[in-house]
């Protein structure tokens, strides 16, 4: 799929280094490896599926608490 770059439109800002950005509601575009503020489960230009959970062991259980 074409990529017309609309991601770029929703980045978002890290605010604290205590919450985590899946915690703050921010999804992971993985096309442009980037957080975005977006609503949906797929992507607003490049159409795949974003990240809504951490990766890392020790992040997965702090979202879990």
């Amino acid at each position: 799929m074409h990529c017309n770059g609309s991601c770029k439109k929703y980045k978002a800002t890290s605010t604290s280094l205590d919450g985590g950005r899946y915690e703050l509601g921010q999804k992971r575009c993985p096309e442009y490896e980037l957080f975005i503020n977006w609503e949906g489960l797929w992507g607003p230009c490049c159409g795949r599926l974003l990240r809504t959970k951490p990766r890392a062991k020790k992040l997965k259980s702090r979202k879990k608490k």
